[in-house]
């Protein structure tokens, strides 16, 4: 049970470092085939993805505290989500 939570945790505290680190004064935007793509938008396809895979259960609750994580640091654009706005 304690590997479970720890790993969850850490899943959490993995994508919350990396987040910190990725916004600066001036984060960069990230384009896929001239889409705008939001971290928000990753942390779902995470959790949908690991809905249909057969993975381990520790593996598992890594991938859920990431996608968390990531759901958590964007939720305020989540109207943006998934418009796939083109670049400017």
């Amino acid at each position: 049970m304690i590997p479970l939570i720890l790993s969850a945790i850490l899943g959490f505290a993995v994508s919350e470092i990396s987040v910190h680190y990725w916004k600066k004064k001036n984060p960069s935007k990230v384009y896929f085939f001239e889409r705008r793509i939001h971290h928000g938008e990753i942390g779902v396809i995470l959790l949908c993805i690991l809905s249909l895979a057969k993975i381990s259960p520790i593996l598992s609750l890594f991938v859920i505290g990431c996608g968390l994580s990531l759901i958590k640091d964007d939720f305020q654009d989540k109207s943006k989500w998934f418009k796939f706005q083109k670049k400017r």
